[in-house]
């Protein structure tokens, strides 16, 4: 049995409180389940925004490293693998540009680690180590989104353990590489552009013209509305999906479930998008909740395995 919970950001009190209504105990530091095949499976975003990042890794870490959970990369945590790294042909330059909108980002985290640089450091020797995604055969895990292009990718760099990796970092921040592509769509999920003259502010502000995409249905004869995930945008919602964008939206076609996050959804009740895709991010950071789903074998998916704290 394995209970797959969305993104954390630092919100360490709602990851206790959710751990314990699944049952896991806390035993010399670590929780851990008292059932023996019993695990949690992190989706990633740890750090940034919220108040307690440190323990939260803490726990996350901890899981991870005693065998009690399996976790992965998130963007947040690429990101900041970026931010810290310098560009091999420009060591005055980094992968992640220190821009405003970058640093606003991450300022939470630099804020928590400010007198914890060796720990933040070994943090993100961490992260350089986490897989991009997992499949364990009866359902897959990641970040924003499962493409299987990208996936061969990536094992291309890790095959073994489906890892970042340093080599994977540097290809991955090279906007020409098909390495960027691949970790874009597994970590951030795919986006198109908006209608012309279409836009919407997103959580932070920023105002978009391209949207996320339900990258799990086939963009054939379907609308940007039909299309967007969550929805954003309402009058231009109506026009088609363009015929370059539409070729690769292939969809889903796998009958293996598939969990991920990323997607800030902010509902009062969780719901599975298909028999076998199911969201976790259900924007905890924004006053929403901490999600898990609990898999016990099923091969079709239900809305009654959710657990949320609020």
């Amino acid at each position: 049995m394995f209970d797959i919970i969305g993104d954390i950001h630092g919100h360490s009190h709602k990851l206790v409180e959710l751990l314990r209504r699944l049952g896991y105990r806390e035993i010399n530091g670590v929780f851990a389940h008292p059932s023996k095949d019993r695990y949690a499976v992190f989706l990633g975003d740890y750090i940034d925004r919220g108040p307690d990042i440190v323990r939260t890794l803490e726990i996350v870490r901890g899981m991870h490293e005693r065998g009690s959970a399996y976790a992965v990369l998130g963007n947040h945590e690429y990101n900041a693998l970026c931010f810290h790294t310098r560009k091999p042909s420009d060591r005055q330059q980094w992968l992640r540009a220190r821009s405003d909108k970058n640093i606003h980002q991450h300022l939470e985290t630099l804020y928590q680690f400010r007198r914890l640089r060796t720990l933040w450091f070994d943090y993100l020797a961490w992260f350089l180590g986490l897989p991009v995604y997992l499949d364990f055969g009866k359902f897959r895990v990641v970040h924003a989104a499962w493409d299987s292009e990208a996936i061969s990718c990536v094992k291309e760099y890790s095959s073994e353990s489906n890892r970042m990796t340093h080599r994977l970092l540097l290809d991955s921040a090279d906007r020409t590489h098909r390495a960027h592509t691949a970790i874009e769509t597994l970590l951030k999920g795919v986006e198109i552009s908006l209608p012309d003259g279409a836009a919407y502010q997103d959580k932070d502000g920023n105002i978009r013209t391209r949207s996320r995409v339900a990258w799990w249905l086939s963009g054939r004869g379907r609308t940007h509305g039909e299309m967007q995930f969550p929805a954003q945008i309402s009058g231009p919602a109506a026009s088609s999906i363009p015929e370059e964008d539409a070729d690769r939206l292939g969809g889903y076609q796998d009958q293996i479930p598939v969990f991920f996050g990323h997607y800030w959804l902010n509902l009062d009740r969780p719901y599975i998008q298909t028999d076998y895709v199911c969201c976790l991010d259900y924007s905890v950071a924004k006053n929403g909740a901490l999600a898990a789903y609990t898999w016990d074998g099923e091969e079709k998916l239900s809305d009654d395995r959710f657990t949320l704290v609020r």
